[in-house]
């Protein structure tokens, strides 16, 4: 589908990650908003933190999408326990790009699955660039298993 440059489009993606670590381990890693540009592929240093990931803190920082840096603020709108002994997170994101998160790190035999349901905004800024809403999505999902691959890597290593 070609669309013009004015043109907004949503993007929905939900990946999902084996972690062989127990939860407690990755959420440590994954709810500090000063450490998540060590993993989030795409997303720069925090520039302004208010708050310590709990519900309520709002980040500000940039965004990378198709080259071009778009200046985000992140509220993290829920932060805590779930029924079957895991965690999540809920967060909104504001500016040129809008969107929501929920992240859910649930305990395995293993370790922790850790899945990632995002619903988001393209500008038509970025449309333009690309002219075809499939290839964003598809570069936005690689984006985040990608992500998800760092925050394994990282949980693991350490």
């Amino acid at each position: 589908m070609n669309l013009s440059i004015e043109e907004d489009v949503m993007g929905h993606i939900k990946v999902s990650m084996p972690i062989d670590a127990p939860v407690e381990r990755v959420y440590e890693i994954a709810s500090d908003p000063h450490r998540w540009s060590s993993w989030w592929v795409n997303l720069g240093d925090a520039e302004k933190v208010e708050g310590d990931g709990g519900e309520g803190t709002v980040v500000e920082h940039k965004y990378l999408m198709a080259g071009i840096p778009f200046h985000v603020t992140t509220h993290v709108l829920e932060n805590g326990p779930l029924p079957n002994g895991g965690k999540r997170i809920r967060l909104r994101f504001d500016g040129p790009l809008n969107g929501s998160q929920v992240w859910d790190y649930e305990p395995t035999d293993t370790g922790t699955l850790v899945t990632s349901e995002i619903d988001y905004n393209v500008p038509g800024s970025v449309v333009g660039k690309f002219a075809d809403e499939l290839l964003i999505e598809r570069i936005q999902e690689r984006a985040r298993h990608q992500g998800l691959e760092n925050l394994k890597l990282l949980v693991e290593a350490g």
